[in-house]
């Protein structure tokens, strides 16, 4: 077919044939593309056969340095484990104070500043930076310059080739950041201290602890996925509050719904568009021959707009039945880690937000632009409002 639905939109009439008549499809890029609701859904269930990586063909990564993401099964599992028990959700409870905390000194700062602001600098961006900072043991000051690495690794060659132009693997492609992270497991080997590099180091792997390098490779995924990912869905969900006054209202006047409308967000603009899968074998799915090697693309984004899965699926609603029902964050075993956490500060974002502001809105005339790497979605990477701020003795919902 010559239609590349990896780069069409959702919501294009095209989109919507390919999910209802072609749903598991051949493009012209000799790559499979999973377009509807059900195909995606059983494709992430289905962790034998499909495994994770954005490396192209031919493109061999050492077992140590391959990211949670691209690490197939048993293996991923074990890893899995190491991660999902630094991160559960009974830590984060300690986490979501600091959270709030620190969107209220963003605001109280963002308040002091006359005129038109851009939220993406002042509010979007920080929240997520200093939030994965603090869980992995960074420095908050830091996060400008790691932000800014994380940044640099998912717009370069590196996700792709294992290489950039200054050298190959992670050391080689993206030597400081690499150096950064190195020094966080030093300290932590000498200097243990309550906090997830800590613990990960701790955890054991066939009977084993992780290697440096193992260490290493697991906190970048964090850094890079706990950065990037989590700001466009709180660039999403800003920019539809600053779009949409009777939405504001809303949920300023009940913050029950607060939940409700991070899924909606997350939803119609999942901040990774797609996921890119490898068959491990040769299979017949779905009808498919699939062979041993080929690309298979889950469309998240497609997915989450399916018409036989959601009632009106490009309408933002509040009263959704099963509001988790989307695959923003994957799903089947190898769904995101970081969902928990994702979900806790874009909410307390939100109410935090809804605490100190009245309304906001984009001045007329701005164009918006979305992130420059393709398959991230969300919303877009400048933000500018004019806020109209609560006074102490204004109610709240």
């Amino acid at each position: 077919m010559d239609f590349d639905p990896l780069v069409a939109k959702a919501t294009s009439p095209e989109m919507a044939e390919l999910r209802s008549r072609c749903p598991v499809s051949h493009t012209s890029a000799g790559r499979w593309f999973l377009a509807s609701y059900d195909a995606v859904l059983a494709a992430t269930q289905d962790v034998e056969l499909f495994h994770g990586t954005m490396r192209e063909k031919g493109v061999v990564v050492p077992a140590e340095e391959r990211l949670l993401s691209e690490i197939p099964e048993p293996r991923h599992g074990q890893v899995r484990r190491i991660i999902n028990s630094a991160i559960a959700a009974h830590r984060l409870r300690t986490i979501e104070p600091m959270c709030r905390r620190l969107c209220e000194e963003l605001l109280d700062d963002l308040r002091a500043r006359d005129g038109v602001v851009d939220l993406y600098p002042a509010y979007i961006s920080p929240v997520p930076n200093n939030v994965i900072a603090h869980l992995l043991g960074a420095p908050p000051q830091d996060y400008p310059l790691w932000a800014k690495w994380s940044d640099e690794v998912l717009e370069g060659t590196y996700p792709t080739l294992n290489r950039t132009d200054r050298g190959e693997g992670f050391a080689g492609a993206h030597p400081e950041f690499c150096a950064y992270i190195d020094a966080i497991v030093a300290d932590r080997r000498a200097n243990p201290r309550d906090d997830f590099p800590t613990r990960m180091l701790d955890r054991e792997l066939d009977g084993r602890p992780l290697t440096d390098l193992e260490a290493r490779t697991q906190l970048l995924f964090l850094f890079v996925a706990g950065n990037a990912t989590t700001r466009h869905l709180f660039s999403s969900i800003m920019h539809r509050l600053a779009a949409d006054p009777e939405l504001f209202a809303t949920l300023r006047a009940d913050r029950s719904l607060v939940p409700a409308m991070v899924e909606e967000c997350l939803r119609l603009d999942p901040p990774v568009r797609v996921l890119f899968r490898e068959a491990s074998a040769d299979a017949e799915w779905r009808g498919h021959e699939i062979a041993h090697g080929d690309k298979v693309d889950f469309g998240l984004e497609s997915a989450n707009r399916d018409e036989g899965r959601f009632e009106c699926p490009h309408d933002l609603r509040l009263d959704r039945p099963e509001p988790k029902a989307h695959l923003a964050f994957g799903g089947g075993p190898h769904v995101c880690p970081g969902a928990t956490l994702a979900r806790m500060e874009a909410r307390v974002a939100v109410e935090t937000l809804l605490d100190k502001v009245v309304s906001m809105h984009i001045p007329a005339g701005e164009e918006l632009e979305g992130s420059t790497v393709w398959w991230i979605g969300g919303g877009p990477e400048h933000l500018p409002v004019v806020i109209e701020w609560a006074t102490a003795a204004e109610p709240v919902g």
